[in-house]
């Protein structure tokens, strides 16, 4: 799309063109949710090495950094509706793109019900023990209106979405402030309390954490000024989701006995803030989980129509019809939906993810040569991903 889109004018197929601040916020919004990261991901992620949470978030973002600098790379030179499937082909061809499209076809779509069974059965009961009877139908009633408000309510829809994720900050930051005031300082945390091996592993998978910060790559074909807005977005999203995941670690070694619990940071909120806060800090971990399936449905969509050339609004209809049809056969098993479903979603997830990578110094360098800082990013990238398939198969569990 030009970047001398007048005001008002149609943006492709999709509609008006996306406002960068609500695109902002979408970035915001995917980085595993800033309060997911705080609240529920890292402390869940940390419990063995909780005195020493501090350091290896700050390890793990860091690691981070390579991947970043890929997604950067490519996204200041290649932006459209298929994101890193448009990055493979640009680098390697169409039929690498194709195999690394497919493994995030099907990564991300079995997210999308497991995610929902994940939030019903197991995050919004930590604060509401009366959900029960209306779990079942909310299954189907919260795609129903994912799938309505994207084909009828676009950019209302995606604007909320943005100012959710902005939202999110803003809680940890009052959850964070309270949880270090409670525990008197943060520097214990930045030691170094477990065996320096424990800590390498527990940083990689911080690290993986900040998986799904490439979903906005998808809209790119959906902004006046695709390339400078993408790139600018993605160290911008990613470093304040960091920051979050790190605001969320640094006092966990003094709140152990609060975090047995599906969402840690409820015990840490409720024992310092009451049940308000905590009840605050359940729903937006709650929305946290929600706004990224929903920008993972629309990624999907958009992903259709780049790779196969789908029309957006029979791409929308089509994977919002299967994303309900799934949620509602989740309900034969709500309870093991999301640990049955996790494990070949993440899978699918690393090795799509090997792919973009692998081929990075072809795109950085197309006519060989490849430089040692091209290959080393490439290497710490797909090792990160290869880690991620290896611990899941280890443990089971992402």
């Amino acid at each position: 799309m030009a970047g001398g889109a007048a005001r008002g004018e149609v943006a492709g197929p999709f509609g008006r063109p996306l406002p960068a601040p609500v695109f902002y916020g979408l970035a915001l919004a995917s980085v595993g949710g800033p309060l997911g990261l705080a609240a529920l991901f890292v402390p869940a992620t940390l419990l063995g090495a909780s005195s020493s949470s501090g350091l290896i978030v700050l390890v793990g973002a860091l690691l981070f950094g390579f991947p970043l600098i890929a997604w950067y790379r490519y996204a200041s030179r290649v932006a459209s509706s298929g994101g890193l499937y448009t990055f493979v082909e640009a680098a390697a061809g169409v039929w690498p793109a194709r195999l690394h499209g497919a493994a995030w076809l099907v990564s991300y779509f079995l997210y999308l019900p497991s995610t929902m069974a994940y939030v019903l059965w197991d995050v919004l009961p930590v604060a509401f023990r009366d959900i029960g009877p209306y779990r079942a139908a909310l299954e189907v009633v919260v795609p129903v209106a994912m799938v309505t408000g994207l084909v009828a309510w676009r950019m209302g829809l995606l604007a909320v979405t943005a100012a959710v994720g902005a939202a999110q900050v803003v809680l940890v930051g009052v959850l964070s402030g309270l949880e270090i005031a409670g525990a008197g300082g943060v520097a214990s945390g930045f030691g170094l309390h477990v065996p320096a091996a424990s800590g390498a592993q527990y940083a990689a998978s911080v690290s993986l954490l900040f998986i799904c910060g490439s979903l906005p790559l998808y809209f790119g074909a959906e902004l006046r000024r695709p390339t400078a807005v993408t790139s600018r977005a993605l160290p911008v999203s990613i470093g304040i989701g960091a920051a979050c995941a790190l605001a969320g670690a640094v006092a966990l070694g003094h709140f152990h006995a609060s975090l047995a619990t599906a969402v840690p940071g409820w015990g840490i909120a409720t024992s310092l803030g009451g049940r308000a806060l905590g009840v605050a800090v359940v729903v937006g971990t709650a929305l946290s989980a929600l706004t990224l399936v929903l920008l993972e449905y629309v990624a999907l969509t958009r992903l259709l129509h780049a790779m196969l050339s789908v029309a957006p609004r029979r791409a929308e209809l089509g994977v919002g019809a299967a994303f309900v049809l799934s949620a509602a056969l989740s309900l034969f098993g709500p309870n093991a939906a999301y640990s049955e479903l996790l494990t070949p979603s993440l899978a699918a997830l690393y090795i799509s993810q090997v792919v973009v990578f692998a081929v990075y110094p072809r795109f950085a360098r197309p006519r060989g040569h490849w430089r040692a800082r091209d290959v080393l990013v490439a290497a710490v990238s797909c090792g990160l991903m290869v880690y991620g398939l290896y611990h899941l198969f280890r443990s089971g569990t992402g």
